[in-house]
């Protein structure tokens, strides 16, 4: 389903409170199974060095994230299936395998049971360790997570900016990693409100929705919003005010792209919102600008060096509110608010699968393969 929304489109006028047309009268709940389905990230990837172990608590459980000595990343359950010994804690690697520090059962990255070194039989091959399917991306250690552990029916997006050598490098020197109480879906709803920028963030005027589209797996908005308002000139904007869209782009809840205009500096913005647990969320965070003219070196200098220093501290603004904050199943929106704080919590709802899997599982066809129609952002 489609939903959008423009500023061509204003929010609907009428008696009826805008809360209560677009929530209904139960409001819309926040799933009570807390791990959504999507490509989350575990880990930076200059975290694992080859030949390295990595120990990992997502999606409630313990895993184990290794890299193989060819260079490959693999993400599994912690647990040896021999007598339950936590991979993570003293394992190793040989060659392309884990290896169980009790016993030296070696482990493939796909779970099965390469080697039992004492035992005439050699391996076990009706055991396996539950794996998750992962890949690098950008700098980035990915994880698919879905409950019932299907496949991926959507693949990460390419990024164009960092696809050639204008934009300084993603990583190392904007990298943050916090561990926030929220939950990750509260972080996306950032994305439908642009009015607490002017609150929280201290803009001189506020910022406003040009555009707000879900479909698919794919969250699309655009925001107006004003810089170096009432002041003649300021180091980010030396000219004068400025008027910039902002475009917020979210890959389910895992994965979110921010771009700053070149009005600006231009940038784009990449997190990751991992849940931890029932409680608590890794937000993970980098950003990459434009270079500096005529700068070929791999450290952000002058005015883009500024402004990304900027902008780690106002994304650490939010984490206030969202650690103290309570989910509202039928929150009270002004007519600006309403639609699209209701669209994205809807959307979001298809990221929760059931205790069962489902033929009405948004992502697969009613034999649990991914469906092909779903793979269209």
């Amino acid at each position: 389903m489609l939903v959008t929304r423009t500023v061509s489109d204003p929010a609907p006028e009428s008696a009826e409170d805008p809360s209560e047309r677009e929530f209904g009268q139960a409001g819309i709940a926040l799933s009570t199974y807390r791990f959504p389905t999507g490509w989350f990230i575990v880990a930076f990837g200059s975290d694992l060095a080859p030949g390295q172990v990595k120990r990992a608590h997502y999606f409630g459980e313990e895993l184990v994230l290794f890299r193989t000595e060819s260079g490959q990343v693999h993400v599994m359950d912690a647990y040896c299936q021999h007598l339950g010994a936590n991979l993570a804690v003293g394992g190793t690697v040989e060659g392309e395998n884990i290896v169980c520090p009790w016993h030296g059962w070696q482990w493939r990255g796909d779970g099965s049971n390469a080697l039992i070194p004492y035992s005439k039989i050699g391996c076990k091959n009706n055991v396996r360790i539950r794996t998750y399917p992962s890949m690098e991306w950008y700098g980035f250690v990915l994880a698919w997570h879905e409950r019932h552990g299907r496949a991926p029916y959507w693949q990460p997006p390419v990024l164009p900016e960092l696809e050639t050598n204008e934009y300084y490098p993603l990583h190392p020197h904007t990298q943050m990693l916090n561990r926030v109480k929220v939950h990750p879906q509260m972080i996306i709803e950032n994305a439908a409100d642009p009015y607490h920028v002017q609150y929280v963030h201290k803009a001189a005027n506020p910022a406003t929705t040009a555009s707000f589209e879900v479909s698919g797996y794919h969250l699309h908005a655009t925001v107006n919003a004003h810089f170096g308002g009432g002041r003649a000139q300021t180091w980010l904007t030396p000219n004068g005010p400025v008027d910039a869209k902002i475009i917020y782009d979210n890959y389910s809840l895992g994965l979110g792209v921010v771009r700053f205009p070149s009005e600006l500096v231009a940038t784009v913005q990449v997190t990751g919102q991992t849940p931890v647990d029932e409680d608590y969320t890794d937000y993970f965070y980098t950003q990459a600008s434009v270079r500096e003219p005529g700068d070929t070196g791999d450290v952000p200098t002058g005015r883009a060096a500024r402004f990304l220093a900027l902008q780690q501290e106002v994304i650490k603004q939010d984490f206030f509110t969202w650690e103290n904050m309570k989910y509202l199943e039928k929150p009270n929106l002004a007519p600006e608010e309403a639609h699209d704080y209701a669209a994205l919590r809807r959307w979001a709802h298809r990221f929760y699968p059931g205790t069962q899997p489902s033929p009405s599982d948004f992502g697969y066809t009613a034999d649990g393969a991914p469906d092909p129609a779903a793979a269209k952002a």
